[in-house]
């Protein structure tokens, strides 16, 4: 690259990066409510929090890269315009393709990270952070019941008045399973103990209670007592299930499996179409990376002393508009509106289609600025009315 072309792609770098690192930030924190209210039920789980944040990385940066990227041109094209950077530019006979060739090394560079990002990290990261949580509910468990609360997992609600911390010892406990045929079991006893095996609760052992069996009717179809009584939690309790029950969870190449016609036993229960729509969606972003700089660059395009107000505005409404197109080209794919392929395909068709047009108007027309003509966002006089300097304050 020459000179100049570094020089621009280190503005655009620095932008981007300090751009990435907010938008990552501001997702965290909302998600961080979530995290301090799970963790706050398990003290001594500082650490599982932290990783949990960390696991979210990926899936935030996802995000954030698109969007962190096509500001970051806009701005600096934005920069170097008003400051007459790109009239100097221009004046030695350099065109608007060599000012964007360092934008389009950038692309190709995040376009391949984004595509590490969804198909690898992502997937495997998503795993992590839900077993996180599956582990700190687990945990959470003996503390949560010294309050006296009702905790709920799956299909099975659980309360107990104390439970010592040191021996598993419990006092007065209540059980209620939802079974599958929709009737309920309900147990409650004076005394138990938690029994753990391999750092995990296997058991509970109930002394002193009583059960019932309720129909799905509400009626009582049977009912015991005992003086012991060993009751196994359910597996979304003491274990957590292997990676891939969920397309989100698996890797781009992961994907083709379900997506044909004959996929292994372990990944029989994703749908084949859902899979391939996910391909092409990952894929598709890909692409998307790569078309960004031609509107980007455009839009942060200004001749005169007095550049465009709304750039970065119109900018994120650009930017959402597409991202919408995205969402609802996937959802009729999954809906079999149109093919796997199509809804994705088509969005990058008419985003490449927009971009390019819009680039060669500024590139070989002398045309002015695609936001030029806009009007500029403009504040109440009441807050741009300069104060008068000869008004004396009473």
């Amino acid at each position: 690259m020459q000179r100049i072309q570094r020089y621009i792609f280190g503005e655009c770098t620095r932008v981007f990066c300090g751009l990435l690192l907010l938008v990552v930030s501001i997702l965290l924190l909302e998600r961080l409510l979530r995290i301090a209210d799970l963790v706050s039920r398990s003290p001594g789980n500082l650490g599982e929090a932290v990783y949990m944040l960390a696991n979210l990385v990926p899936h935030y940066a996802g995000i954030g890269i698109p969007a962190a990227f096509f500001l970051a041109v806009l701005i600096t094209v934005s920069r170097i315009s008003r400051s007459g950077e790109l009239v100097a530019v221009w004046g030695m006979g350099k065109s608007l393709f060599m000012i964007s060739k360092p934008f389009m090394i950038m692309a190709v560079i995040l376009a391949s990270l984004l595509l590490i990002t969804s198909g690898i990290l992502q997937p495997q990261s998503r795993y992590e952070y839900r077993s996180l949580v599956n582990s700190i509910a687990e945990s959470s468990i003996e503390t949560v019941f010294i309050e006296g609360k009702f905790v709920e997992a799956e299909d099975w609600t659980v309360w107990t008045e104390d439970v010592d911390l040191s021996t598993g010892e419990l006092t007065s406990s209540f059980i209620l399973e939802r079974l599958p045929d929709g009737s309920q079991r309900i147990i409650s006893a004076a005394t138990g103990a938690l029994v753990r095996e391999g750092g995990t609760i296997s058991e509970i052992q109930l002394e002193s209670g009583m059960g019932a069996d309720l129909s799905e009717d509400q009626t009582l179809s049977s009912r015991l007592e005992f003086d012991s009584f060993k009751w196994r939690p359910p597996d979304a309790l003491t274990q957590f299930r292997a990676r891939g029950k969920d397309v989100r969870e698996l890797m781009l190449w992961e994907l083709w499996a379900p997506a044909t016609s004959s996929p292994p036993a372990d990944l029989e229960n994703i749908e084949p179409l859902e899979a391939m729509v996910s391909i092409h969606d990952q894929l598709a972003r890909f692409v998307l990376i790569l078309l960004l700089p031609l509107i980007a660059v455009p839009f942060g395009l200004s001749y005169g002393r007095h550049p465009p107000s709304n750039a970065i505005l119109i900018g994120l409404l650009t930017l959402i508009m597409i991202q919408q197109m995205l969402e609802l080209a996937k959802s009729l794919a999954l809906d079999g509106v149109v093919p796997a392929w199509a809804g994705s395909w088509a969005v990058i068709v008419m985003v490449s289609l927009f971009g390019l047009l819009l680039f060669l108007r500024s590139a070989v027309t002398m045309a002015q600025p695609p936001l030029s003509s806009v009007p500029a966002i403009r504040l109440p006089r009441m807050f741009s009315q300069k104060p008068d300097p000869d008004r004396s304050v009473s």
